[in-house]
């Protein structure tokens, strides 16, 4: 997204009430040539972001990154695709193991040197963000434990999401949560469990109205924007087309808006 176009529509839309920014590249947002201006301009407007990271915190390292974010963010997600450096190796290639999780134990303890140093201060709660599939099933307990072990604030697992065109995908690695669910995640669980992940089909949120529409506003490369984050409107087959709320995934709404 050229810069102009970022700031245009932060400008606009801080006016509006918006108050927390997603800087979602489809990829890793800390690798936007143009980070530093959405950093200072987040500061000049008081606006908080809400970042999803894949943990390699490229350009600047762990420690930089975090000195950058913590202060000036809502939650700082890390992607975490399982724990066995063969997942990794499957779902997320040219990661180690154990790189990944010695830049999360530099982020916590920058939080903590953060922390101390201005208690009057809040600094960004920090999650780890896994999208449950058929590769990395298994781990899921293991990733809820290093969670524990680390000192993380929460865990989100989500549903997998499949763009049309990619059923070979699909099939190999969709999976139901009816063929998956555990109930005992989310009771008594020592840290705090979100995600559509942990809901069955037959216990999917039936929402009187979506989270997303008049909550939140997406703005596309090109400026124009869409009323939730599907990446169905911007890379299905058909490319860019409205929003197809009878279809979401995620949720089964009892009145489906028109958009």
């Amino acid at each position: 997204m050229p810069w102009e176009i970022a700031e245009r529509a932060l400008r606009k839309f801080a006016k509006c009430g918006v108050r927390e920014v997603i800087p979602s590249t489809m990829g890793e947002p800390l690798l936007y040539s143009q980070f530093d201006k959405l950093e200072n301009l987040i500061r000049e407007l008081h606006l908080k972001l809400n970042v999803t990271t894949n943990g390699t915190f490229p350009k600047k390292g762990a420690e930089a990154w975090a000195k950058e974010l913590l202060p000036i963010s809502n939650d700082i997600k890390i992607s975490c695709w399982g724990v066995r450096q063969a997942t990794l190796d499957s779902l997320f290639g040219g990661v180690k193991f154990a790189d990944y999780v010695q830049n999360i134990k530099v982020l916590l303890a920058v939080r903590r040197e953060l922390k101390k140093a201005r208690p009057q201060e809040a600094f960004s709660k920090i999650s780890l963000q896994m999208t449950v599939c058929q590769t990395n099933r298994r781990e899921v307990g293991r990733v809820l434990d290093l969670a524990l072990e680390l000192g993380i604030d929460r865990v989100k697992l989500n549903r997998a999401v499949f763009l049309s065109g990619s059923a070979e995908l699909q099939k190999k690695e969709a999976l139901s949560p009816e063929d998956f669910y555990d109930p005992s995640l989310r009771k008594g669980a020592p840290l705090l469990l979100e995600g559509s992940f942990l809901y069955p089909e037959s216990q999917k949120p039936a929402l009187e109205s979506c989270p997303f529409l008049e909550q939140e506003i997406w703005v596309l490369p090109d400026g124009s924007t869409e009323p939730c984050p599907d990446p169905e409107n911007r890379f299905g087959e058909g490319g860019y087309s409205k929003n197809r709320c009878d279809r979401c995934q995620l949720y089964s709404l009892k009145n489906h808006p028109k958009v």
